[in-house]
């Protein structure tokens, strides 16, 4: 070899561990499976200097490789085009054997067949190197680079190859992990789930029970409405829970679908009338939204009981501001003297321990034909929305 050959060969061979390196800073920053999978073969194909390489999963129900990512292919191909897993093809052979597998003249070669993708796109030389999965014994797939040139890849490429496909393997191997991590957890939260749902049915039928038994009436009355704040709570958890256990929740199908709750839980004091909810869009953390569903459950409860016509729920969030939560009815029987922070009721003092914080508060709009109470509910500046 030529001394000015040499030197290009020794620009080429740093060239690849630049790419090497590169990469590897890539998988540590890319939590995405699929985005780190197409960007090997586009590294893979820069290392080589060929215009084709790929990544072909294993798809043991088929007994096939599936091209899972690739660069340099006809539309159509990664996603869909598939090929044999077995010996007689180079990549099934570096799959099974976990050897890497170089044909230089595919024309040429006698030790396997060329696919007809390969020929399709005019390849002559490929290079396939073994991609593991996350266990020792487990085989992810193969990763192959393709050339229609007339070159020949040699040992220093297939180390070049390897070590990307090295850095899949250990790519594949977290990720799987990762998703056995989220596994388990969700396995564990649901188990909380349906534990903490048991015990609040369990406290909502003793309290229920309780009540049927006792011989004071107002005693009894206020078992009961306790049974119905623990169900409001449980009802809320379930709601929460059914969103994913997310970290945030949407206000507004939050409020609608816990009044729904609570008009089929209040279905025989409802008698005829109806809720109805206008609400702005909002993000709330859920420890927030559970606060608001509370306090909806005592106002709701109370223009219930007390008011008539038609109950409005509304909620609005101006800009930098507190939640505002409305609920109207259409009595206009509330004495002009009550003042929430001075009721003697269960319920208002419930709502005042509850409205705490900057601006937080409870209010009374009467308005023509109509009661209102206007809470003002903080939510932590943290969440997003």
């Amino acid at each position: 070899m030529s001394g000015e050959a040499a030197q290009a060969e020794l620009l080429h061979r740093l060239a690849q561990q630049e790419l090497v390196a590169s990469f590897a800073g890539f998988v540590l920053r890319v939590e995405s499976l699929d985005d780190i999978l197409e960007e090997a073969p586009r590294v893979a194909a820069a290392g080589m200097r060929c215009e084709r390489a790929k990544v072909l999963r294993h798809m043991p129900e088929l007994h096939r490789f599936l091209v899972c990512a690739g660069v340099g292919w006809e539309v159509g191909v990664v996603g869909h085009a598939t090929l044999g897993e077995d010996l007689e093809s180079p990549a099934g052979f570096a799959f099974v054997t976990g050897e890497p597998v170089i044909c230089n003249d595919l024309s040429e070669e006698t030790r396997f067949r060329t696919p007809e993708l390969l020929a399709r796109h005019g390849v002559r030389r490929a290079l396939n190197v073994l991609v593991a999965g996350p266990e020792p014994t487990d085989r992810f797939g193969v990763l192959e680079v393709d050339a229609s040139d007339r070159g020949a890849f040699g040992e220093a490429d297939t180390a070049f190859l390897r070590t990307l496909a090295g850095l899949l393997s250990s790519t594949i191997a977290r990720h799987d992990r990762a998703q056995a991590a989220a596994a388990a957890k969700d396995l564990l939260m649901l188990e909380i789930h349906h534990r903490i749902k048991n015990s609040l049915q369990l406290v909502q039928n003793l309290l229920s029970l309780q009540a049927r038994a006792s011989d004071d009436e107002q005693a009894a009355r206020d078992l009961q409405q306790s049974a119905a704040r623990v169900h409001t709570i449980a009802a809320i958890h379930d709601r929460l829970y059914q969103t994913g256990a997310a970290l945030t929740v949407e206000v507004g199908a939050y409020l609608k679908d816990l009044a729904e709750e609570l008009a089929a839980a209040m279905a025989s004091t409802l008698a005829g009338r109806t809720i109805t909810v206008v609400a702005d869009e909002a993000i709330w953390p859920a420890a927030d939204v559970t606060t608001l569903g509370l306090v909806l459950n005592e106002l709701v409860t109370n223009a219930l009981k007390y008011g008539v016509g038609e109950v409005r729920i509304a909620f609005s969030q101006p800009l930098g501001s507190n939640g505002v939560l409305t609920v109207c009815d259409q009595g206009e029987s509330l004495p002009v003297d009550f003042v929430p922070e001075h009721a003697a009721g269960m319920g208002m003092r419930l709502i005042k321990g509850l409205l705490k914080g900057d601006g937080a508060g409870l209010r009374i709009e009467r308005r023509a034909g109509a009661t209102c109470f206007v809470a003002s509910l903080p939510r932590r500046r943290s969440a997003p929305g």
